[in-house]
């Protein structure tokens, strides 16, 4: 099994920083930023970014937010449509939390004046995404929801006197003390060390779908708050199960834009490079099948064919209805030569979104005392196997929304301190090409822990990744880039071996060897922790 370490640094007193704060929040997607809009305004809260507040998952999140608002719907079946998505492994507690609390806090955002697309009577208007029985999709500016949103809670925050902002800030550590409580976090920014110390630390860092060659995620999301979780002892759940989306834009140009679920929604249909409809015979439910089924139909018409994309054709609708429901899809295949009121749109899966992270409960919190995780980063186990579209916007803001809430009702004790390292570990300097080392990696995930998985390949995966575990352990980490990729390895590994284990088929994950679903031995989680080693829960 390989070894985890926490990071030692050299800390200088003359030019390091140590500040004190009630919250610190890790990220600035729609979980950190709801996080911090829904805190008590007497807490000293820090907000600490990666890059800038606008680098995020929820940035380029175009489907929209899943609530129950049409007539004809109801939490209940929108709780029905979560679970059949999740293929068993859905938590049904925290569903029906997701389910019974959209409304209320879409109509918190609608307060917040978030400018949801209407129809010419002032109405919302609600879009229709796979494996949605009702339409429920809340959405902005057409298909730039999560840019709308994030933008909006974004100007609140900055308005706030009680939130400090911390851009261009990496996290390297959470800080815990003797009982194993977090009690702050290490940032570097620039060349600087930052620890913020507070009684109440929030991960909302988002996923891990950089450690996959082909994915619609920034270059940002290297897991980085889940791998300082797992080193701080909290536990991991379903690292496995990744998503991957069936339609991301297969040109030479970009590999990685996201051709939103919306567009099947509205009528758009899958075709092979024969010309042929394929989805029909894959699902009853043709192109609207839930979106592992559609990634793994779309794999095996590639192995068929032989081909490196099939074609997204959405020419059948109306020009101007396309060009108004899909405004920055629409201009950008445009900017490369695509118009798609007139051409099919070159597509193929590409990794989309992580439904594993740090386990949480109904309060977001840890399995570590003081810290708490929302969004991507976290493990609720709404999702189950797979995630049903437009779920995770509205999980951010349920969740975080819970977080703060509980935060608000705690007592708010003294901050406290613990002795900093300032020793150097006697390794040797890194000698490595460390952006090499991260290429080589991303293409070896996709390859054996991709959309189809098989023993032999996971094992050949998880032996690379030792190996090179083991070398970075004897060495001295102390640029981001470095530190990003121990994170991708540690995260690379709990994933491996998890879908190692899994001896089945399952929503995203599909093992070959294994490609029949078994409830009676598999019906469960995965849990892993530095402490523990590997758990199952039902």
């Amino acid at each position: 099994m390989a070894e985890f370490k926490r990071f030692c640094i050299e800390f200088d007193s003359n030019s390091d920083e140590v500040l004190n704060f009630d919250v610190v929040i890790i990220g600035t997607g729609v979980a950190g930023l709801y996080t911090a809009v829904n805190l008590d305004k007497r807490l000293k809260t820090a907000l600490v970014t990666k890059e800038t507040m606008q680098v995020s998952n929820t940035n380029l999140a175009q489907g929209g937010i899943a609530a129950p608002l049409s007539h004809d719907d109801s939490p209940d079946i929108h709780y029905m449509d979560t679970i059949r998505a999740g293929s068993g492994l859905c938590d049904s507690h925290m569903v029906r939390i997701l389910v019974d609390e959209a409304i209320e806090n879409i109509n918190i955002l609608l307060k917040m004046n978030i400018p949801f697309d209407l129809d010419d009577e002032g109405e919302i208007v609600l879009g229709q995404e796979g494996a949605h029985s009702r339409r429920r999709i809340i959405h902005a500016s057409g298909d730039a929801t999560g840019r709308i949103v994030s933008e909006h809670l974004g100007h609140v925050v900055k308005s706030y006197k009680n939130v400090t902002i911390f851009e261009n800030a990496f996290l390297v550590d959470i800080l815990t003390d003797e009982q194993n409580t977090a009690i702050g976090v290490l940032l570097k920014i620039k060349n600087k060390n930052v620890i913020l110390f507070a009684n109440n630390i929030v991960l909302a860092s988002g996923g891990y779908g950089y450690l996959y060659k082909y994915t619609t995620n920034p270059e940002v999301t290297t897991g980085d708050g889940c791998a300082a979780a797992v080193r701080c002892g909290a536990k991991v759940v379903d690292m496995e199960l990744v998503q991957f989306h069936p339609t991301v834009l297969y040109h030479e140009r970009n590999k990685s834009f996201l051709i939103s679920e919306a567009v099947r929604g509205e009528g758009g249909l899958l075709y092979n490079s024969f010309g042929e409809r394929f989805m029909p015979k894959y699902h009853p439910l043709a192109e609207l099948a839930p979106r592992d089924i559609v990634s793994r139909s779309i794999y095996f018409e590639l192995q068929r064919t032989g081909s490196e994309n099939v074609f997204l054709d959405i020419t059948h609708l109306d020009a101007n209805f396309i060009r108004k429901r899909f405004p920055n899809i629409y201009q950008k295949c445009l900017e490369l030569g695509i118009d798609i009121t007139k051409q099919r749109i070159p597509v193929a899966p590409a990794q989309h979104y992580s439904m594993g992270g740090v386990l949480s409960d109904e309060f977001g919190r840890t399995t570590v005392e003081n810290l708490f995780v929302c969004g991507e980063a976290a493990g609720t186990r709404v999702h189950g196997a797979n995630r049903l579209a437009s779920n995770s916007l509205l999980e951010g803001l349920v969740f975080g929304r819970r977080i703060a809430q509980y935060i608000n009702s705690r007592s708010q004790k003294n901050v406290k301190h613990i002795a900093i390292c300032h020793r150097s570990l006697s390794k040797k300097d890194f000698d490595l090409n460390v952006a090499t080392e991260i290429e080589g990696l991303r293409s070896k995930m996709s390859e054996h822990a991709g959309i189809v998985r098989t023993k032999e390949g996971l094992e050949k995966l998880i032996d690379y990744i030792v190996s090179r575990l083991e070398m970075l352990n004897a060495m001295k980490l102390g640029l981001q880039k470095e530190i990003e990729y121990y994170n991708m390895l540690m995260i690379g590994y709990i994933l491996a071996n998890a879908a190692l284990m899994r001896k089945e088929s399952r929503g995203s994950h599909y093992r070959k060897d294994f490609p029949y679903q078994d409830d009676v031995n598999w019906k469960k989680h995965l849990v892993y922790s530095n402490m523990c080693g590997w758990e199952e829960i039902f």
